[in-house]
């Protein structure tokens, strides 16, 4: 009887801790934006196309904020969801939301740049 109740316990704690940790450890809870590693915001795309993929900005705060949730496969699946620019720009943000990462407007600008010219290729 005593482990039937301790099991009534266990489950549901079990269960907060998997959601809690679902979106990946992380070490901080503030965001890694560009601004807090001391480099300006660019907004341009003729700036982020002057740089490789692997020293775009938006590469290096996918992969503080994003990954930990998913990896690359989402954005090259065959049944792909977002199919412009736009709808790009706002599945960003809602990531952003629904971890609550509280990214900077450039930041996540720049992470939709980067997810734009690794994966998608749309037109602005």
């Amino acid at each position: 009887m005593q482990s039937l109740k301790l099991l009534t316990l266990l489950v549901p704690l079990c269960f907060v801790s998997v959601l809690l940790t679902a979106c990946g450890d992380k070490t901080s809870t503030e965001p890694t934006t560009s601004q807090e590693a001391g480099k300006a915001p660019s907004s341009s795309s003729t700036a982020s196309t002057a740089v490789g993929l692997d020293a775009h900005p938006g590469k290096t705060l996918h992969d503080a904020n994003c990954i930990s949730c998913h990896d690359a496969k989402v954005y090259t699946r065959p049944e792909r969801k977002v199919l412009d620019y736009t709808q790009l720009a706002a599945q960003v943000r809602r990531c952003d939301a629904n971890l609550g990462s509280r990214l900077f407007d450039e930041d996540l600008a720049q992470i939709t740049d980067y997810l734009n010219q690794a994966y998608y290729q749309y037109s602005k």
